[in-house]
């Protein structure tokens, strides 16, 4: 089956917002035993990713949890440098603040499952 065709199967009335698993990362950050799982999903017969994250990072000082403006994709290398850049750059922030890593700077994403 070409993928055109599965494209052209969601076409149907009432049938929208169709995406499917194209992969699924797993990681931790330094100090924060906890894993971090991302799933990337890209729009069925369309060119974009979107992005699932089971957690989101709130360390100390951060007014709200960091969640990317970007909703879609040109890449999936593009969605990945986005989401670890979230983490990463949050954390070193935090760190260099002087608060120790802990699990109470994730959030879990209760959409996740």
């Amino acid at each position: 089956m070409s993928g055109d065709s599965i494209g052209d199967s969601f076409r149907r009335a009432g049938i929208h917002w169709a995406r499917r698993l194209v992969d699924e990362y797993a990681f931790a950050l330094d100090g924060i035993p906890e894993l971090i799982r991302v799933r990337f999903y890209q729009g069925v017969g369309q060119d974009w990713f979107e992005t699932e994250q089971s957690h989101y990072l709130q360390t100390p000082g951060m007014a709200t949890p960091e969640v990317s403006d970007i909703q879609r994709y040109g890449s999936l290398q593009e969605a990945l440098d986005d989401v670890l850049k979230g983490f990463s750059e949050g954390y070193r922030v935090a760190v260099r603040a002087g608060h120790r890593p802990d699990t109470s700077w994730l959030l879990p994403n209760r959409d996740f499952h």
